[in-house]
């Protein structure tokens, strides 16, 4: 069955023949419109920085309508080709084949640049985006049929891509490693920020207690929850209790039997996590694995300290303004989170060199990034940016 495409164009975008800008096609075809996931605050980030950017023209083939879209980028994309999502790994894969082709010759673009890391060759270059390799670092934590899939269309992928833009150096230190015949095709292109700040700042939420570590994200097996809950019952047993609450889904449950130890707020919008992120004494993340770390950048952002795991991305992420710790060193975790909910100096020291950290990563950055590489296969010269990506 041939998929349904409910095309888009915005009254906004005014399609002048004198405009001789070439366009790119935008692939986020993996993500589905009612789940704002990190790949998808990655893919809005970044298209909002290449339209402020102006050098290229651009479509967006995704699950997203025009509606559902943010509205700085919604109104200046010249089309945007909307399709059902497809959930299951290889029928979207299959799928793409057909969308990509017909998105291709409708909005006759002259590269596609995907957001998502399993995208199909295309008539045109194709750049595909790979954010972690959790199937290949983890296997042991994934049904042996997705570490299937991911080989068997990841692979597909990077052989057919022209480039494969990475998020971070660690993760294109992966993609070498379980992919060299990628080897000379990785770029990189960080992510930044995502999360506006809101002033007036909106309240916490009612019974929020005072002081608190924040767990910020949609809990899967590579979180390592259960070490924090360690730490956590340690730190109660010493004397220590330290409230303590997650914000994301748990579609596992992982939290469920320790209630009493942090309480789940669920999912919530961004004006109120601007509020629970800043106003927490510590974000604590106990990560075995990450592709970047999005959250530790948004609680630097905000001047929160971070409590993380000393992982490569960490490591390379937030080198500064992060008290790390081995992981699986449970004590070592509930020193840490006492020390920062008892020590205002070590706090304002943190936050000082957090704030610092984070400036290193901005999507205007980003999207010079990008455009290089879109530029490198288009044959073209990138337009230079008034700042340069900082390593």
């Amino acid at each position: 069955m041939r998929p349904a495409l409910a095309e888009n164009r915005p009254a906004a975008i005014s399609l002048s023949k004198s405009d001789t800008r070439q366009l790119i096609l935008i692939n986020h075809l993996v993500e589905p419109a009612g789940q704002i996931t990190g790949i998808t605050r990655y893919a809005f980030g970044l298209i909002e920085a290449l339209l402020d950017r102006g050098t290229y023209r651009y479509a967006l083939a995704s699950a997203f309508t025009a509606e559902q879209l943010p509205a700085p980028i919604a109104s200046r994309l010249e089309r945007i080709l909307t399709f059902p999502h497809v959930a299951a790994t290889p029928l979207n894969y299959i799928r793409q084949r057909t969308v990509l082709r017909e998105a291709v010759t409708t909005t006759r673009a002259s590269l596609v640049y995907a957001m998502n890391p399993m995208c199909p060759p295309a008539s045109v270059p194709t750049v595909i985006t790979a954010h972690d390799l959790y199937m290949k670092t983890l296997p042991h934590m994934y049904e042996r049929r997705h570490r299937l899939w991911w080989s068997l269309f990841f692979g597909l992928a990077t052989r057919g891509a022209a480039a494969v833009a990475c998020v971070s150096r660690n993760t294109e230190n992966d993609v070498c490693r379980f992919h060299p015949n990628a080897a000379n095709k990785t770029r990189l292109v960080p992510g930044a920020g995502v999360m506006a700040h809101f002033s007036p700042q909106a309240p916490l939420p009612p019974n929020l207690q005072q002081p608190y570590v924040l767990l910020l994200g949609n809990l899967s097996p590579n979180k390592n929850a259960g070490m924090l809950l360690a730490a956590l019952q340690q730190l109660r047993q010493r004397g220590q209790p330290v409230a303590a609450y997650h914000v994301g889904r748990d579609p596992d449950q992982v939290l469920a039997k320790a209630l009493d130890l942090i309480i789940p707020l669920g999912a919530v919008g961004d004006a109120e996590l601007d509020a629970i992120l800043t106003g927490a004494s510590a974000l604590v993340s106990c990560s075995s694995y990450e592709g970047f770390g999005l959250p530790l950048i948004e609680a630097q952002d905000r001047g929160t300290p971070v409590v993380a795991t000393s992982i490569p991305a960490f490591r390379e992420v937030a080198p500064e303004g992060t008290l790390f710790v081995d992981l699986e060193d449970i004590s070592g975790l509930a020193d840490a989170i006492g020390a920062v909910i008892g020590d205002e100096a070590l706090r304002n020291r943190l936050s000082a060199a957090g704030r610092q950290n984070a400036a290193r990563f901005s999507w205007p950055r980003s999207a010079q990034a990008a455009e290089t590489v879109m530029a490198e296969l288009l044959g073209a010269t990138a337009r230079p940016a008034a700042d340069a990506i900082q390593k």
